[in-house]
């Protein structure tokens, strides 16, 4: 099937959680569409994508026809939101767009499962944006998005089916970790467009690598210890129980901060002197962008990856062929190899599929 009307929309708070190292979007509201995430996101889209003569249907302002006009794309408004926009938004514009081959949007999980509710049965692309991310039915990352569309404007292509999931974002905050699955949504069969959502992994190795990170620890050095399980095992054998979805500073072994934001580690990092520590993303393969976005591209970029430490249990590299990143970033200098500890003084080399 080509593609020949689509219809797009953007969820201007997803991902503004992240930034504000909320753990989520729900019940914020932007201060100005300059802090959005997802607009920005919706934009570099849009002037990515080649096909340009794809009649798009979109909502007003801010959730459509504002980055319309910034890509210098041509469209039909078929809806018109509330301002500020709600998930209602989302679903009457779904509803309105029935005549669309696919629905393009930029948001994260909510506005997944706002789709679904939507009861259209329509294709649809997501963007990522959000901060969750455990739906599968999201492309890699805005380049991998481009070509998607580009492919299913052209060549045409399949569809397949993708699961719909979310969490409770109140005992996110809280460190408890609840998938529930919501249904599924038909994405396009194209370029390995994701079909597995985020998965969980017994973190059997999680004490032995903790035990190699500690034993290995500078002096006078900060350490970022990032969310998850395996990640946790580090500050839990220093005597520290913190959130399991946030980020620590570290330094001399001993708590110097507990679930950082954004800027907090930004000041940390232009001091010198620091290792980040992450780990991977069960099931999905990703280490930056998904899960971890108080990771800014700033943080990134300052921080380089020769700073950046990635810990796994050896049963989530099991099922992955490469990492994953989704911080579409030409600046940042992204190696094609890393090296993954798995155990004490045990590591495998990954390759990373920007």
């Amino acid at each position: 099937m080509k593609i020949k009307r689509a219809a797009f929309f953007v969820n201007p708070l997803a991902g503004y959680g992240g930034i504000r190292n909320n753990k989520g979007s729900d019940n914020l509201h932007l201060k100005s569409i300059d802090e959005s995430v997802s607009i920005k996101r919706a934009i570099e889209f849009l002037e990515g994508i080649k096909c340009r003569n794809i009649e798009f249907v979109v909502p007003d302002g801010p959730m459509g026809s504002t980055e319309m006009d910034k890509a210098s794309l041509k469209y039909t408004i078929s809806y018109y939101p509330e301002n500020p926009t709600t998930s209602m938004d989302t679903i009457n514009f779904a509803r309105s767009a029935i005549e669309a081959d696919i629905i393009c949007f930029v948001g994260g999980d909510g506005t997944a499962r706002d789709i679904l509710l939507s009861g259209v049965n329509r294709p649809v692309l997501g963007i990522p944006a959000g901060v969750k991310m455990y739906s599968s039915v999201f492309s890699m990352n805005i380049r991998h998005a481009i070509d998607v569309f580009d492919d299913a404007c052209s060549e045409g292509i399949n569809f397949m089916d993708a699961e719909v999931a979310d969490i409770n974002e109140e005992e996110y905050r809280q460190g408890i970790l609840d998938i529930k699955r919501f249904g599924t949504l038909k994405v396009p069969d194209s370029r390995g467009m994701i079909i597995s959502s985020k998965a969980e992994y017994p973190a059997s190795s999680a004490f032995d690598i903790a035990e190699y990170i500690i034993d290995h620890m500078n002096e006078g050095f900060y350490y970022i210890i990032g969310p998850g399980t395996t990640c946790k095992a580090i500050t839990a054998s220093l005597g520290f129980h913190t959130n399991m979805l946030g980020f620590d500073i570290i330094r001399d072994k001993k708590l110097i901060i507990m679930d950082a934001g954004e800027d907090e580690i930004y000041k940390y990092v232009d001091s010198g002197h620091i290792k980040i520590i992450i780990s991977v993303i069960g099931g999905q393969g990703f280490l930056l962008g998904r899960g971890n976005q108080q990771l800014s591209r700033r943080i990134i970029k300052k921080a380089g990856f020769e700073n950046i430490c990635v810990i796994s249990s050896p049963e989530k590299l099991s099922g992955i062929k490469g990492l994953a990143t989704d911080i579409d970033d030409d600046d940042i200098h992204i190696p094609e190899f890393i090296r993954v500890l798995t155990g004490y003084a045990q590591f495998k080399i990954m390759r990373i599929n920007f």
